[in-house]
C-alpha cells in the first residue's frame, strides 16, 4: 500500500540524499516502495559501522549519536545531493540525517534517543527525540519523527502523527552565509564595518572559543603592533561544511560589545587559499598547524606542497608560530621538522611569552552530558 505522506513528498520538486545510522531505516522502505520515488530520492545510505560513519564525515565523530554528528551528516548528505543533481538542475535540494541509539539486545549506557537533521540551501533544522520502549515501537515512532522534521523543514503539506521533541533548532541563514556554503563567495566579515583585509589572522574552528585563542591574539597583536581578526572557515579538508545552526552558535562569542574581536567567515579550507585571499597577512598558528602546512599529504605530494609554500612567500604571507602541548610534551618552532622554505616564513613565539595548555577537545569533553 502506497504511503500517502511519501506520495505527497514525491509530488513536490524536492530532491535529496538521506544518511541514516542507528535507526529509522523504515523511512527508506516507505520512500522507495511508493511510486514516484525516483523524482525525490537521489541516494540513501545506512553508514551503520563506525568506520562507515567516519568516512561520510571525513573523520571519526566524538559521539556517533549526537546533535553535532546529525548536523554534520545532514550537511554531508546535502553536499552529496549537490554532486548528484543533474547538470543545470533547478530542483531544491535537501540532506537528511538520522543518528539514533535505540533499544537493542544489550544494556545501553545512555538514554534511548535519536537526532534528526535536515539541511537545505537556506535552512538548518535539527531535533532530538527520546524513547523508552521496545525496539519495534521506537523504530515506528522514529519514522514518524523523521516525517515531522521533513514536514517542518521543507514546508510540506503532509499528514503525519505528531511526536514530541525534547530539543529543536531551526536556523534560516543570512544571505552571505548561503554564498559561503554554496561556494559563491570566499570570505565575508561577520560585521560589514570590518570589511578591510586584516594584517593579522588567527584561523580556528573555535569549538569553543576559549582564553587560549584570546591570549594568542593578544600576543600576536602586541608583537606586530596591529589589530588582528579571527578566521572561521565553513569548510575543512575532507569534511562537510558547517551548517547554519553551528555557524550561528560559534559566531555568538564574536558578537556584541563584549565580543572577542573581528571575525571573518570564509570558505578557505587550506592555507594557500587563505594566502591568495589575504596576501601580505601574518597567520597566527599553533605548532600542530604549521606541521600540517608543511606536510605533503595535504597537497597531493611534496612537489605541490613546495610550490604552495613558495607561492605563500611570494604573496608576502608569514606565520607566527605558538608552541603546543602534544603527547605530554611542549613543542615550539625550534623543535619542529619543517621544510626549510616554510621555516623561513615563520616567526617563533617563545614559551616564556606564551604557553596555554587549554584544549578545545578537553573543553568539549568536560561539557558533554
Amino acid at each position: 500500500m502506497a504511503s500517502q505522506r511519501a506520495l505527497a513528498l514525491h509530488a513536490t520538486p524536492w530532491q535529496g540524499v538521506a544518511y541514516l545510522t542507528g535507526g529509522g531505516s523504515g523511512l527508506i522502505a516507505e520512500w522507495l516502495t511508493t511510486p514516484g520515488a525516483s523524482a525525490t530520492v537521489l541516494e540513501v545510505s545506512v553508514p551503520y559501522a563506525f568506520a562507515a560513519l567516519s568516512e561520510r564525515l571525513g573523520g571519526p565523530p566524538e559521539q556517533a549519536c549526537s546533535q553535532a554528528t546529525a548536523r554534520a551528516l545532514a550537511m554531508s548528505a546535502y553536499e552529496r545531493a549537490e554532486q548528484l543533481q543533474p547538470e543545470h538542475g533547478k530542483a531544491p535540494l535537501f540532506g537528511l540525517a538520522v543518528t539514533a541509539s535505540l533499544a537493542t539486545n544489550r544494556r545501553k549506557r545512555g538514554a534511548h534517543r535519536a537526532h534528526v537533521a535536515v539541511q537545505t540551501a537556506s535552512r538548518s533544522y535539527d531535533a532530538r527525540f527520546d524513547f523508552s520502549s521496545t525496539r519495534a515501537r521506537e523504530e515506528r515512532v522514529l519514522v514518524d519523527a523523521i516525517w515531522q522534521c521533513l514536514t517542518e523543514a521543507l514546508r510540506l503539506s503532509v499528514d503525519t502523527p505528531a511526536v514530541d521533541a525534547s530539543d529543536r533548532t531551526d536556523t534560516r541563514s543570512p544571505r552571505a552565509w548561503r554564498g559561503l556554503v554554496a561556494g559563491d563567495s570566499l570570505a565575508v566579515p561577520l560585521h560589514s564595518a570590518q570589511a578591510d583585509p586584516p594584517p593579522l589572522l588567527l584561523p580556528g574552528s573555535f569549538n569553543p572559543l576559549h582564553r587560549g585563542h584570546k591570549a594568542m591574539m593578544a600576543v600576536a597583536e602586541r608583537q606586530l603592533g596591529c589589530t588582528g581578526a579571527y578566521e572561521l572557515s565553513v569548510s575543512n579538508v575532507d569534511k562537510p561544511a558547517l551548517d547554519y545552526s553551528t555557524l550561528r552558535e560559534r559566531t555568538l562569542a564574536f558578537r556584541g560589545r563584549r565580543g572577542a574581536g573581528p571575525l571573518w567567515l570564509t570558505r578557505l579550507p587550506t592555507f594557500i587559499e587563505k594566502a591568495r585571499r589575504f596576501p601580505g597577512t601574518t597567520f597566527a598558528v599553533g605548532a600542530d598547524t604549521i606541521v600540517r602546512i608543511g606536510a605533503g599529504r595535504y597537497y597531493g605530494g611534496d612537489r605541490a606542497m613546495r610550490a604552495a609554500v613558495r607561492e605563500m612567500g611570494e604573496l608576502g604571507c608569514r606565520f607566527m608560530v605558538f608552541g603546543r602541548l602534544a603527547d605530554g610534551e611542549f613543542r615550539d618552532l625550534s623543535e619542529l621538522r619543517l621544510p626549510a622554505a616554510l621555516k623561513r616564513l615563520c616567526d617563533p613565539v617563545p614559551e616564556q611569552v606564551f604557553r596555554e595548555d587549554l584544549s578545545s577537545t578537553a573543553l568539549r569533553a568536560a561539557q558533554a552530558p
